[in-house]
């Protein structure tokens, strides 16, 4: 742009460039970085919408080569302006449903545009998930990467868009075996989470699950041992009342309560434990910082009494080394 400004010159230069690279697999492979760095760094918005429009086309000819650089397609999701972040949804959408490149845990970026303040890059994308739908188990699939994409991190969202976000994908979820696997991979989370914000994220996704089957509540039950130090989380715990209450819903009339009744009292059990848990560690933290206080202003008083205590004890030497010295002038 320094050395030519004309735009129109600019982004017919970018459009036969963009051509060049569908003509030749050499020529694709030695130049395609030089597009997705324009694409990268252009101010203008009108080059970048078609720069996108034209990855797609490179795409059909060489895909294996957008495929390897798909990343830096996702990111004109994230476009401040609108028409290049609604190419970039409509091309993406189709090279996935076309096979063309595979998602490799982007999948996430596709989600968050379900939640756009634009009507139509939400419908866009609501569009985009239920074709991907019919795929065999293509959302299943990607569904962890989803749920890390937008819980946390630096692509993470807020909490009420992820709960918007995550009850439309679920709504996919129809198979009973696909959600007894996600209970126990939901479950197996918790251990590796520290974030109460992610704990409230991972019970959610598990509340949204029908629960219609004995052998999901039995996984929810096994997984116990990932959860229960998180109980005392108010919204965690909430979450698992709501799964009883579907879990006791779906229940066969001829077949007793006890499995369930026995659940939610160890739930309740661990709740009580976990909040008296953390009220003894603040607690504890109260008094080590009361200490902790005690000590700094007794120490800041002792160096106050010791600055007090130096001239004093300074003066009578110097007074006696005068002293001394008189008394060699009379020597």
């Amino acid at each position: 742009p320094h050395k030519f400004k004309n735009r129109t010159l600019r982004a017919a230069a970018t459009l036969s460039f963009a051509k060049f690279l569908c003509v030749s697999s050499q020529f694709c492979d030695q130049h395609h970085h030089l597009l997705f760095k324009v694409l990268e760094t252009s101010k203008d918005p009108n080059i970048r919408s078609n720069i996108v429009i034209a990855l797609g086309d490179v795409a059909v000819s060489f895909s294996s080569i957008i495929d390897e650089n798909s990343s830096e397609l996702y990111k004109g999701l994230s476009d401040d302006d609108l028409v290049v972040k609604k190419n970039t949804l409509m091309v993406l959408t189709h090279l996935i449903l076309n096979g063309m490149i595979k998602v490799k845990g982007q999948l996430g970026e596709m989600a968050k545009c379900l939640e756009d303040e634009e009507p139509r890059i939400s419908d866009l994308a609501k569009l985009f998930f239920t074709e991907l739908s019919t795929k065999d188990n293509a959302i299943y699939n990607n569904l962890p990467d989803v749920i890390s994409h937008l819980s946390s991190g630096d692509h993470a969202v807020e909490e009420e868009v992820f709960q918007s976000t995550m009850r439309y994908i679920f709504s996919f979820i129809e198979k009973e075996k696909q959600a007894e696997n996600i209970v126990e991979k939901l479950c197996q989370r918790f251990r590796l989470s520290e974030d109460p914000r992610q704990w409230r994220d991972i019970a959610f996704c598990l509340s949204l699950l029908p629960f219609k089957s004995e052998r999901s509540v039995k996984k929810l039950i096994e997984g116990l041992q990932f959860y229960r130090d998180k109980l005392h989380e108010k919204d965690v715990f909430e979450r698992f009342s709501e799964i009883l209450v579907k879990a006791r819903s779906n229940k066969s009339a001829n077949k007793p309560d006890t499995e369930l009744n026995e659940f939610e009292s160890i739930l309740d059990e661990h709740r009580r434990q976990g909040e008296e848990d953390q009220a003894f560690e603040k607690r504890v933290e109260g008094k080590k910082a009361a200490a902790k206080k005690k000590a700094t202003r007794r120490s800041n008083r002792k160096k106050t009494q010791d600055a007090d205590r130096e001239p004093e004890s300074s003066a009578p030497r110097r007074r006696a080394r005068t002293q001394d010295d008189e008394d060699d002038m009379y020597i």
